[in-house]
């Protein structure tokens, strides 16, 4: 986006080519970003091992270290990995802050926010926007859902075995493609 650095937060939409509504923003796929790179940080942190930045994974990660270069290894207890855990943080602070922005007084959240003015429109009190708001606090918290880790899983005997029934199932999609893209 024009004038806006790579490492600023900006409001966020369901994808490009979106009409519906104008394809303004929505509180979850923006507060779904912040998410995502609280929960990324929790498990480098959970890891204590660094980060290990590929040839794929080095612009991102060059947008909040600069200096960085190649493929390479961040070691947990280096000055560089506190730079980049605590950037990401502000980073994922910022999805945060738009979706605060955009609020109303009374704390409902919508589908989505219109792109011009922030205001609210489309389903009203929408859950999803609002279990958004609450897995994005308890990432920030670094706090991992109950089914993360899943040490003690027993698996039913049912599924361990090649005896449990099948069904077989069959999709068909039907696909207009035009001008390259699939609609």
């Amino acid at each position: 986006m024009a004038g806006i650095a790579a490492n600023e937060a900006v409001a966020i939409g369901r994808y490009f080519e979106d009409v519906y509504f104008d394809g303004n923003p929505w509180y979850l796929t923006t507060l779904a970003v912040a998410e995502q790179l609280y929960r990324a940080v929790s498990t480098w942190d959970a890891l204590a091992s660094g980060i290990e930045v590929t040839e794929i994974s080095l612009p991102f990660f060059k947008q909040f270290l600069p200096s960085i270069t190649g493929p390479t290894s961040i070691a947990a207890t280096s000055d560089d990995y506190a730079t980049v855990i605590n950037s990401i943080k502000a980073f994922a602070d910022g999805f945060v802050a738009i979706v605060a922005k955009y609020t109303p007084a009374d704390g409902g959240l919508s589908e989505q926010f219109t792109k011009d003015t922030g205001v609210p429109l489309s389903a009203v009190d929408l859950t999803w926007s609002y279990a958004s708001a609450l897995t994005v606090f308890n990432a920030r918290a670094g706090k991992a859902p109950a089914s993360w880790g899943a040490a003690n899983l027993t698996v039913s005997s049912a599924c361990s075995t090649s005896e449990a029934a099948t069904v077989p199932v069959v999709f068909n999609v039907n696909v207009t493609t035009a001008l390259g893209r699939e609609f």
